[in-house]
């Protein structure tokens, strides 16, 4: 589940895909930085940087190529 929107508010969508066990990225911005543990919890992405974010997501899914129990 990727999520970047950059209101400050706290994103009950967030925790309802971690919940669900969804690898979950989100902006380091706002609620969802307070409610993830970059790279524990989920991943923090940076609305302003489009490279760095896609990276980030590609990194994890060539991850779980080799690790078939990978999560956040």
């Amino acid at each position: 589940y990727s999520n970047q929107i950059l209101e400050p508010v706290m994103h009950g969508i967030v925790i309802e895909a971690m919940n669900c066990g969804l690898p979950t990225f989100a902006t380091n911005q706002g609620g969802s930085a307070e409610i993830i543990v970059d790279g524990i919890s989920g991943f923090h992405t940076d609305p302003n940087n489009g490279d760095e974010s896609s990276n980030k997501i590609a990194n994890f899914f060539e991850k779980c190529k080799v690790d078939a129990k990978c999560s956040n």
